[in-house]
């Protein structure tokens, strides 16, 4: 499960694999994240993802699109976007994220190829399909880098760096300076979403009322639903509950506090409360679920 960190402008920091060599790369199922969805984030890291088995469907800017096996997507720096399934059908999938700064060191490179990209505002997204030759190798290679950063051999990080450098090359040939641009979608609420979900993951912890989600949004309780709903197509409070699902399962997965404790941690006002909606989103009780994953470890 990947923990969300948030900057001052409510972007999330991302955790990575290693140190000093800023790459996040995981396999993860669906059914690992409450309601078989990941929260709304975004980031200024450019994210990938693929489809090993199932279908996902895929928020970016308020828009879903559905992702196929063997299909992959480019989510481009400072986007929203999350995924989930929408028919509680599972989902095996790779995630990669980067700094794109990591390939920034020679000044021609960055400003020239790495920064365009990153802040290519007509394409904030890019589905790629096997059926299309470069995209295929373009597929692979995102595979080829899953496999470099889960194996550590001895100079992974050079392997890793050099399909990274054949990615943008890529990206800057194919799509920056493609005259077609994907279908770009961009709502007006999307601002004050951003803030209104910042507030939620600061908070949290704390007793949250739809009135103070509101607030932070600078709009009323009733378009604060509205939003939520025609862009995450759930409620706030919806958006709270499964936030706080999500920050449990990493108590439950790396720490050895008390179920009553992450209860508390977690904005649950009691065990009883957060047992009971937990087994409803995840189809078992925290206990059975820390068992369970302990039982794979």
């Amino acid at each position: 499960m990947i923990e969300i960190k948030l900057l001052n402008d409510n972007s999330e920091v991302i955790t990575y694999n290693f140190e000093r060599f800023p790459i996040l790369s995981k396999k993860l199922l669906l059914s690992e994240y409450p309601n078989m969805a990941a929260p709304n984030h975004w980031h200024d890291d450019i994210e990938f993802i693929i489809i090993l088995e199932g279908k996902m469907s895929y928020s970016v800017n308020g828009k879903s699109y559905e992702l196929k096996k063997g299909q992959a997507i480019f989510v481009n720096s400072a986007q929203m976007h999350y995924g989930y399934s929408c028919d509680g059908s599972e989902c095996n999938f790779i995630c990669i994220i980067l700094n794109p700064l990591i390939l920034s060191e020679i000044t021609l490179i960055k400003e020239s190829y790495i920064i365009p990209i990153c802040t290519d505002t007509s394409h904030p997204f890019f589905i790629f399909d096997p059926s299309i030759g470069w995209q295929k190798d373009f597929i692979e290679q995102l595979i080829k880098i899953y496999k470099f950063c889960s194996d550590k051999q001895d100079g992974f990080q050079l392997q890793v760096m050099s399909n990274l450098y054949s990615i943008f090359y890529s990206l800057y040939h194919n799509i920056k300076n493609s005259k077609d641009s994907q279908e770009y979608y961009y709502d007006k609420n999307l601002d004050s979403l951003h803030t209104m979900i910042g507030y939620i993951q600061r908070n949290y912890k704390n007793k949250i009322t739809l009135k103070e989600i509101a607030s932070s949004g600078n709009v009323c309780r009733s378009n604060c639903c509205e939003i939520f709903q025609s862009i995450l197509n759930k409620s706030p409070i919806s958006y709270l509950i499964e936030y706080r699902l999500n920050k449990s399962i990493k108590l439950l997965n790396d720490t050895s506090y008390t179920i009553t404790e992450i209860a508390l941690k977690c904005g649950f006002n009691s065990s009883s409360y957060f047992t009971e909606i937990f087994h409803k989103q995840l189809g078992c009780t925290p206990s059975q679920y820390r068992k369970n994953n302990a039982n794979k470890a």
